[in-house]
């Protein structure tokens, strides 16, 4: 009936405007220390996504399986976080740990130089849902998701196979542990890549993609236009940078 009222009083030669009169609400601002400092949360209207959302369904959880170079499992920003992973690292030389694959996913660091280790798969997890609103660090995209972490990437990067188990864990489908979580991922992240690609991957991403696992690669670091896997295969969403400029990122 407002509407209507408007409509008529827009028709009026004497009334320059008629519009609704709108009510406006804060939108939700995490109060942890740095988030000021996270410039791509807003470029990605996240605060306005809070105001609807904040990642926390009425039952259930959402997992997602961070397929990285595993976890500082006792950080304090993701030690409430997390639900059981895995170490899929199947090659000594590479995994830093001492081991073999195990159920393990603490990140031991990927380099042998002190101070060189990116903790790349930590700062991956703490961007999808690390404990927000908390008064420390830093906000996550997600409050209440739970993160799954999954080693595979270790001093010599990650192989093919050791993905390939990851994916497979994560989807509750048999793999090299021998065993499958409790519940399986609904998104799986994968912020690694390169060249190459195999009908036999191709395959698995699809199984994935069917079962509706919502599946995230990086599109790659190199600046080219070249296609990177798993970010170009059918059925994964892949994803480019961006800049504080809202510009194509020189990496990217």
């Amino acid at each position: 009936k407002t509407l209507q009222e408007i409509k008529k009083l827009q028709r009026d030669d004497n009334v320059e405007y008629a519009s609704p009169n709108f009510i406006r609400k804060a939108m939700l601002t995490p109060n942890d220390e740095f988030f000021n400092f996270q410039w791509h949360y807003p470029a990605m209207n996240l605060p306005q996504a809070w105001d609807i959302t904040t990642g926390s369904p009425e039952s259930g959880e959402v997992i997602v399986a961070v397929i990285d170079t595993g976890v500082v499992l006792n950080h304090p920003e993701l030690d409430d976080k997390l639900v059981p992973g895995f170490d899929f690292i199947s090659d000594i030389r590479n995994a830093l740990d001492g081991d073999g694959i195990d159920n393990n996913p603490d990140d031991p660091g990927d380099s042998t130089i002190l101070g060189q280790s990116s903790w790349h798969g930590t700062h991956v997890s703490g961007t999808i849902a690390a404990e927000s609103n908390n008064g420390i660090g830093v906000a996550g995209v997600s409050f209440g998701a739970k993160i799954m972490p999954l080693r595979v990437l270790g001093v010599r990067g990650g192989s093919s196979f050791d993905i390939i188990q990851a994916l497979r864990f994560a989807a509750g489908l048999s793999n090299d542990s021998g065993i499958v979580p409790e519940q399986s991922a609904d998104i799986i992240n994968l912020s690694l890549g390169g060249p190459g690609s195999s009908q036999f991957e191709a395959a698995l991403y699809q199984e994935l993609f069917d079962l509706g696992i919502i599946i995230v690669a990086a599109a790659g670091n190199e600046n080219t236009g070249s296609l990177s896997f798993p970010a170009s295969y059918p059925g994964v969403f892949s994803v480019a940078a961006l800049d504080a400029a809202n510009e194509r990122a020189s990496y990217s």
